[in-house]
């Protein structure tokens, strides 16, 4: 699920669509951190999403660009990825690495 600035829902936006689905929304139980990819060279970012295409509450690959994928495994599913695509949480429109936020934890 690939994201620009002007696609990520307000909080009261999420709010609404959990009311509507009656389903609990990931960014609602996690403070709001969604796992995400990030390609460092164009600053692309996309979400994480399961096989349903639902957002997913780890970091799944399977769902990635192509072009983000380096090698496949057997049954042409993703085993690793480009250099350059990190891993990440993305949060009120900022995405952050897991090192960015350890250092928010013992700067706290």
């Amino acid at each position: 699920m690939l994201l620009t600035q002007q696609q990520i829902l307000p909080p009261q936006q999420h709010d609404s669509w959990a009311t509507h689905t009656q389903r609990a929304v990931f960014s609602d139980i996690s403070f709001g951190f969604m796992p995400a990819f990030k390609d460092l060279r164009n600053e692309q970012i996309h979400l994480s999403v399961d096989q349903q295409g639902e957002l997913s509450v780890m970091h799944m690959i399977d769902h990635l660009p192509d072009q983000w994928v380096d090698e496949r495994d057997d049954r042409g599913r993703p085993v690793s990825l480009k250099a350059g695509i990190i891993a990440g949480f993305m949060r009120n429109g900022q995405f952050y690495t897991l090192r960015q936020l350890m250092g928010q934890l013992h700067d706290s």
